[in-house]
């Protein structure tokens, strides 16, 4: 409307004044003016609401602290820490980005004792001795697939606050074995080592064979499919607008850290 009304006083001021030069500029001006600004206008509206397609590769460091372990037994001899590694498909709308991620890490509990939640190895309980991947024969992770809405709060053309969760699946691999060891005398809950160590690993452990007479370490019997939930706050930078470095932290039903750089097609 601005512009239809500048127009409208140039061609009143070209008539009162009787100049047709004057008269002719006005009509040719207005016109162009009042039709670049809705154009860019619609385009710049356009290329904002217009979706994009990418894809990023990320590495994130997942943790298990011997602290959490704690809260299901009387004594864990450590948590762990693993890494993952992982590709996500994005489409991405404004600030708004939707993830089909999927994501594959291996999660290996320290090798060592651990005490039941109730038991007292003074009472002569028998213990858990957890093995490591090399004493184990298996190595024990998960495969997973998940769908992650993000948010971005802008900081700067270049900076972004980054937030969002999300949840899917995710499928158990390998194993996680174990010795059942009848501990020495001396041994307690909160030191049971080197009393509860199996006698091959240096300790005074003797390992309890099952109702086969077997002494060969069990597998825990493990869902093979559990939910994933996901809560992630972070950064994204945005080196050039179709290029991304996301840098992020939070929960993945275990605690991690991590990041994953990635970048937009159209």
């Amino acid at each position: 409307m601005r512009f239809a009304s500048l127009g409208l006083i140039s061609i009143a001021i070209a008539a009162t004044s009787g100049t047709a030069r004057a008269q002719g500029a006005a009509l040719d001006s207005a016109p162009a003016a009042a039709a670049a600004s809705p154009t860019t206008t619609s385009t710049t509206a356009d290329a904002s609401d217009k979706p994009e397609y990418g894809v990023d590769l990320r590495l994130r460091e997942i943790y298990l602290p011997s602290s959490l372990v704690g809260l299901f037994v009387n004594h864990a001899a450590g948590g762990a820490s693993n890494t993952g590694f992982g590709v996500d498909f994005v489409r991405r709308r404004g600030t708004l980005e939707l993830q089909l991620g999927f994501e594959y890490e291996h999660i290996n509990l320290q090798e060592g004792v651990y005490v039941n939640s109730g038991d007292n190895v003074q009472n002569g309980d028998t213990v858990d001795y957890i093995l490591n991947p090399a004493h184990a024969g298996t190595d024990f992770g998960w495969f997973t697939l998940e769908f992650t809405f993000m948010n971005h709060a802008p900081i700067n053309k270049y900076l972004s606050f980054r937030y969002g969760g999300g949840a899917g699946i995710g499928f158990l691999t390998g194993a996680v074995k174990r010795y059942d060891i009848m501990c020495a005398p001396g041994a307690t809950n909160d030191s049971p080592s080197p009393q509860c160590v199996p006698q091959q690993f240096g300790g005074g452990g003797t390992i309890s064979p099952d109702k086969s007479g077997e002494v060969e370490p069990a597998a825990y019997d493990l869902p093979s499919v559990f939910p994933v939930v996901n809560a992630i706050i972070g950064l994204q930078i945005k080196p050039t607008p179709k290029a991304v470095i996301n840098i992020e932290g939070g929960i993945r039903t275990l605690p991690f850290i991590g990041m994953s750089a990635g970048y937009f097609f159209n």
